[in-house]
């Protein structure tokens, strides 16, 4: 048989009972403590991105519009070499009706991006210093999906003024 616990006996189990469950209790104040600590930072982490979504969310109409444009203006890509040609025979021809001299065509590497291909030309072109100018201003348009990508103008005489420019112009076609 079990014999009954004397009065120190209790005294000594209770101080025990009560050690474990403030030992107990400090674990659990500290997990949380830790896990309330995580979710501050995370929730501080993530505020800038919701301002940004909502930010993004209130821009939705502008964009969508934009897109909408963009599909119905930017050209497809069905033959890349014969594209990539006909764009240089476009601007050597818009360069020559100018009277300007175009030098050194090159056809670069077409590049393909998840928001389009562009085909890219590079060439050198010489020429009164207004001609050259008004071409380059036409060159650069929403509508025909071009974009210089690099230009480099050397002015080559002072009388007649002249310039020679080497520029990198893309065009932009839909993936």
């Amino acid at each position: 048989m079990i014999r009954p616990l004397t009065r120190s006996e209790k005294s000594l189990l209770t101080l025990c009972g009560l050690a474990l469950a403030v030992v107990g209790a400090g674990s659990v104040v500290r997990d949380h403590q830790a896990r309330s600590t995580a979710a501050r930072d995370r929730i501080a982490a993530l505020e800038p991105k919701l301002d940004a979504a909502v930010a993004a969310a209130a821009d939705a109409p502008f964009w969508q519009e934009r897109k909408t444009w963009l599909n119905a203006t930017m050209p497809h890509l069905n033959n890349p070499g014969e594209t990539h040609s006909s764009f240089l025979e476009q601007l050597l021809t818009a360069a020559r009706e100018r009277g300007l001299n175009a030098e050194s065509p090159v056809l670069l590497k077409p590049e393909a991006t998840p928001h389009g291909t562009d085909l890219s030309v590079s060439l050198q072109i010489t020429g009164p210093d207004s001609a050259v100018l008004r071409w380059l201003a036409g060159l650069q348009s929403p509508e025909k999906m071009q974009i210089v990508k690099y230009l480099q103008i050397i002015p080559r005489s002072s009388q007649p003024p002249r310039l020679s420019a080497t520029i990198t112009v893309a065009r932009l076609h839909q993936p």
